[in-house]
C-alpha cells in the first residue's frame, strides 16, 4: 500500500480505537444536540487529562447569545499544552449553542479561529466551513445540519495537532476539511481580516 494511503488510513484507525476507548455523553444545547466523546491523554508535562477527541452535532438552529471562556479557563489552558498566540477555540461555536464548558474549549491556532483576507488551501478552511453551516441554518431548509468534528492529538501533547470537520445538510451536500494543521500560518503568507 502506498505510504500517502497508508497515513491517513493510520490516523483514521487510531481515531476509532481511541473512540472506542473513551467516553461518551449526548448534551442537549438549546434546539440542537451534541454527543462528545473524550478520553484520557498524557500531556507534555507528564499528566493525563481529558481531552476531547469528537463532537457529532446535529443542528436546528443558530444561538444569538455568544459564550466565552474567559480568565477562568485560563489554567485549563495551560493544562491542554497551549502555545503563544493560541485562542480559547469552541470545538463546537458559540454560534451553535456550544457551551463555555470544559469538553468545549480547545487551544486553537489564531488561524483557525480568525478569518484571514487571503485565500488559499491552509488558511480560513475552519472559518469556512462555519460559515458555511451558520448560513445553511439562516436559510432554514434541508435542515438538520449534521456536523463531525475530530481532534487528533500527537503522543505527548494535550493541544489538538489536527481539526477535522465534515457538516451536511439533509440533501447530502456539506462542507468538509481534513486534518487541518492546527499550527501557524506560514509567514508572510496575509494578514487578518
Amino acid at each position: 500500500m502506498e505510504k500517502t494511503l497508508l497515513v491517513p488510513l493510520l490516523y483514521t484507525l487510531v481515531y476509532y480505537l481511541n473512540q472506542a476507548n473513551g467516553a461518551t455523553h449526548t448534551y442537549t444545547l438549546g434546539p440542537n444536540t451534541a454527543t462528545v466523546t473524550t478520553m484520557s491523554h498524557v500531556c507534555k508535562n507528564g499528566h493525563s487529562t481529558e481531552v476531547t477527541t469528537g463532537v457529532t452535532a446535529t443542528l436546528h438552529a443558530k444561538s444569538t447569545t455568544r459564550t466565552n471562556f474567559g480568565s477562568n479557563f485560563d489554567n485549563r489552558m495551560t493544562e491542554l499544552d497551549k502555545v503563544a498566540g493560541d485562542h480559547k477555540g469552541h470545538i463546537l461555536a458559540s454560534a451553535f449553542y456550544g457551551p463555555a464548558v470544559t469538553w468545549n474549549l480547545a487551544p486553537q491556532a489564531d488561524n483557525l479561529n480568525k478569518k484571514y483576507r487571503c485565500r488559499n488551501s491552509v488558511l480560513n478552511l475552519w472559518y469556512d466551513c462555519e460559515k458555511w453551516i451558520r448560513d445553511q441554518l439562516d436559510a432554514g431548509s434541508h435542515l438538520p445540519i449534521t456536523v463531525r468534528i475530530r481532534l487528533e492529538y500527537e503522543n505527548k501533547n494535550c493541544r489538538p495537532t489536527y481539526w477535522s470537520i465534515d457538516a451536511r445538510r439533509t440533501d447530502g451536500q456539506g462542507c468538509v476539511s481534513d486534518r487541518i494543521n492546527n499550527g501557524p500560518p506560514p509567514l508572510g503568507v496575509c494578514q487578518r481580516s
